[in-house]
């Protein structure tokens, strides 16, 4: 059975993304988001994997990561992956038009976010029993989320 691929328009693809049209346009030419295809009027049309690729850069780019380094996310993604988004088992480090050096400094920076990420996370879990203490009276959050108080 062959998948039918759903394509949006700049304007389609902000509001799935909920951002302004303005900022996937901005993102085009910055080379960040291309077209899955052109229509012969001239209108961008994106598919699914766009909408994922403006998701992760709007989330990497909330994380701190600069637009630069956000390029070459993007860049590694393309090249081992489909247009659809699926993981291309089979590309090879030919397929990745990124230098070493460029490559190792990502590497770099994406350690130190998960470093990061990772004491935030602890630091939002004790937050978090902090409060179910003191506003709960220590009922766990289980408790609170089913319904069950």
């Amino acid at each position: 059975m062959t998948q039918t691929l759903t394509y949006y328009t700049t304007a389609e693809l902000a509001r799935e993304a909920n951002v302004t049209r303005r900022t996937v346009m901005h993102y085009a030419d910055l080379g960040l988001l291309t077209p899955d295809q052109v229509t012969a009027s001239g209108r961008a049309l994106y598919g699914p994997y766009s909408l994922r690729l403006l998701r992760d850069l709007l989330d990497l780019r909330g994380l701190g990561m600069t637009l630069e380094e956000a390029r070459v996310m993007v860049t590694l993604r393309r090249a081992t992956h489909t247009p659809a988004g699926d993981y291309r088992r089979d590309w090879t480090r030919e397929d990745v038009p990124l230098s070493d050096e460029e490559l190792h400094a990502l590497h770099a920076r994406l350690r130190i976010m998960n470093e990061a990420y990772a004491r935030q996370a602890e630091n939002l879990a004790r937050f978090d029993r902090w409060l179910t203490k003191r506003f709960t009276g220590g009922v766990p959050n289980e408790a609170i989320d089913t319904g069950l108080l």
